[in-house]
């Protein structure tokens, strides 16, 4: 009953700011950066960035995203136009209570596979990461979920992707990463590491595509936002691109890619702009 206070309570502060937002909220130029070319930007705020500050996936015609309040245990799904970026479907609440009961609270960077979106998600400790399976038509949870063994994920599992070539899934801890985690796809059961050349931290979000794994990162101190690139068979780690963010005060979020009518990888990627809104801007990469 308290908790059921709680949400009402905040779901009334949350109408006023999106009254607030509504009014208030500007437009802002795309991000830079050389090697990427802007296809679209599309802005949400308050109801609908709910929906979309946490991460991406996409099945080639939709893009899924996921987002989090994790101070009433919610997380939520929506499925988008991948062309026009409206929202055609949301699943608020997408935590089921059984999972909420023992504390899990956010869902962390997606997955689209075989008609399923792969979620993690995380509880209040960020003791037992789990990854819960999802009907990507209807984003009603299918009943199936895996507890991951944590050896690898001391801070949760803010983010999960499938090799379907490989049979694996991949995930990693957020901060001072120095390996990739494996797992097999079949069960979840651990498969093996994959040691990085070299250490990335604040990994928001991955995506495999055509070998390669592409990761999201919220750096810090610089200005910019990187999308790094990691070979899943050795472990190197390369700079892909850096997105110059134009001195806002922004956290990059999800990450997912396609590839347009010319061969060309298309990269979707959410920013969190931290006035209770977000950005969903899609680049082609140019070189």
């Amino acid at each position: 009953m308290l908790l059921d206070h709680v949400k009402k309570y905040f779901a009334f502060i949350w109408s006023l700011l999106v009254l607030f937002a509504g009014l208030f909220t500007r437009t802002v130029a795309p991000v830079d950066a050389p090697n990427l070319e802007v296809v679209s930007n599309y802005h949400y705020i308050m109801d609908e960035a709910l929906v979309m500050g946490q991460g991406l996936a996409n099945d080639g015609t939709y893009l899924y995203s996921s987002g989090a309040i994790s101070a009433l245990y919610l997380g939520a799904l929506s499925k988008i136009d991948m062309n026009t970026g409206e929202i055609l479907l949301r699943k608020i609440n997408a935590i089921p209570e059984e999972f909420v009961k023992k504390g899990y609270d956010h869902i962390g960077d997606i997955s689209w596979h075989n008609g399923l979106i792969y979620a993690p998600v995380e509880d209040l400790q960020e003791e037992q990461p789990l990854v819960l399976l999802y009907d990507a038509e209807t984003l009603e949870y299918t009943g199936t979920y895996f507890e991951l063994d944590n050896t690898y994920l001391p801070d949760g599992i803010p983010w999960c992707t499938v090799d379907a070539d490989n049979g694996y899934l991949y995930a990693s801890p957020f901060k001072n990463v120095t390996c990739i985690v494996a797992f097999n796809l079949s069960d979840m059961s651990f498969s093996h590491i994959i040691p990085l050349s070299e250490e990335i931290t604040r990994v928001q979000a991955a995506d495999y595509f055509d070998g390669k794994l592409y990761v999201n990162l919220d750096t810090q101190g610089t200005g910019y936002k990187e999308i790094k690139v990691i070979d899943v068979n050795t472990g190197e780690v390369s700079l892909l691109a850096q997105r110059d963010m134009q001195g806002r005060d922004v956290e990059t979020e999800g990450l997912t890619i396609t590839m347009d009518e010319n061969g060309k990888l298309l990269f979707h990627i959410t920013d969190y702009d931290k006035t209770v809104s977000v950005y969903l801007r899609t680049y082609r990469l140019t070189d």
